[in-house]
């Protein structure tokens, strides 16, 4: 893969608020991933071009209060219809509003794990799936009866999407059932003309009391290990969408140097301290410019009533307002790779108005 320089256009932290969205920049002949602020959740909206118009992609769906994935989708999906939706494992805050995107819109086909796990929220999606099989003629693959092969590639348009990752169930070390479930998490490289993306759910690398810096384990290490670049299991990519909101159980060293990349995007929220101290140094560490850090939760500040067991598991927040509780919905981030294959990040809208 040819690696292109990322150019990062932030807007100043010091402004109170961004622009009105202006839609995707070159819908025809570009691709734009959409990160929205959900909180502490994430969903992504891809649009790819192709000669029949534009396709689009859902990764991940945002967190159970609802809403905001949806009007996001309504907004720039319209009534297109979704091409490709991908869950990218079965916990809340990434299938949130599911069910309510399929109802609303043409989905014609999704990837899920399909892991055993019940809830209110997983199971109303699992039969909105089969309502949408149904109606629409939906293709429906969970990994459960048709596992994914790492390297295997589907297309999106004119962009290529490889499965890098994911698993029904995880076998493969002892993990509490909360990391496991992690650790199944849908991996999928996008790459359009040599710009790339790597979306990488809720994967998870370290353990959260890990001492060591280097630490590299599990799903992470699982990539690594097949990972060799210019192959179709490389992890090499422009952007990464940090694992698990920059959590310190994901971000390992070893994955870092492995994707290599020149911007990161930590989709969090006002909960769980995320992104981690830890995870953020690692990418700092790793030679990321600090203002290619980006995060759907500017100027938040978590000052928790428990610290947490170690310190690099503290809440990252530089140049963050005291005592900020970060609204959700106002910090959304567009990853663009244009015609040429050029990266560039920018936030959409911004905004610091909730801090005192």
């Amino acid at each position: 893969m040819i690696r292109r320089t990322v150019v990062v256009a932030a807007l100043s932290v010091a402004a109170c608020a961004g622009p009105a969205d202006p839609g995707p920049a070159d819908p025809g002949a570009a691709v734009t991933v959409r990160v929205i602020d959900v909180g502490p959740g994430l969903c992504t909206i891809t649009t790819a071009p192709s000669a029949s118009g534009p396709q689009h992609m859902v990764y991940d769906a945002g967190h159970w209060f609802g809403g905001l994935c949806l009007d996001a989708v309504d907004r720039i999906v319209g009534t297109a219809g979704v091409d490709l939706m991908i869950i990218s494992h079965s916990d809340g805050d990434h299938l949130g509003d599911a069910e309510e995107i399929i109802e609303a819109h043409d989905v014609r086909a999704m990837i899920r794990t399909g892991d055993s796990r019940h809830g209110a929220n997983l199971d109303s999606m699992v039969f909105a799936i089969g309502r949408e099989v149904t109606a629409i003629g939906a293709m429906d693959r969970s990994l459960a009866t048709q596992p994914i092969t790492p390297g295997e590639t589907l297309a999106l348009g004119d962009a290529t999407l490889t499965l890098l990752h994911g698993l029904n169930d995880w076998t493969a070390s002892s993990l509490s059932d909360a990391e496991s479930n992690n650790a199944i998490s849908i991996v999928v490289r996008l790459d359009y003309n040599g710009g790339s993306v790597l979306f990488s759910g809720d994967v998870i690398g370290r353990r959260l009391d890990d001492p060591a810096p280097n630490a590299c384990r599990d799903a992470e290490e699982m990539m690594v290990n097949r990972h060799t670049p210019g192959t179709a299991t490389s992890l090499d990519s422009d952007v990464i969408i940090a694992p698990h909101h920059g959590g310190n159980n994901g971000s390992s060293t070893c994955f870092i140097n492995a994707v290599s990349p020149s911007a990161v995007v930590f989709s969090a929220g006002h909960q769980y301290l995320h992104p981690t101290v830890g995870a953020a140094g690692r990418y700092l560490a790793a030679n990321v410019r600090p203002d290619s850090l980006f995060r759907t939760d500017l100027g938040d500040d978590e000052d928790p009533d428990d610290p947490p067991s170690h310190p690099d598991a503290e809440h990252w927040e530089p140049g963050g307002a005291t005592n900020c509780v970060d609204a959700r919905g106002d910090d959304e981030i567009e990853i663009h790779i244009d015609a040429t294959g050029a990266v560039t990040v920018r936030y959409v809208t911004m905004s610091m108005t909730d801090c005192g």
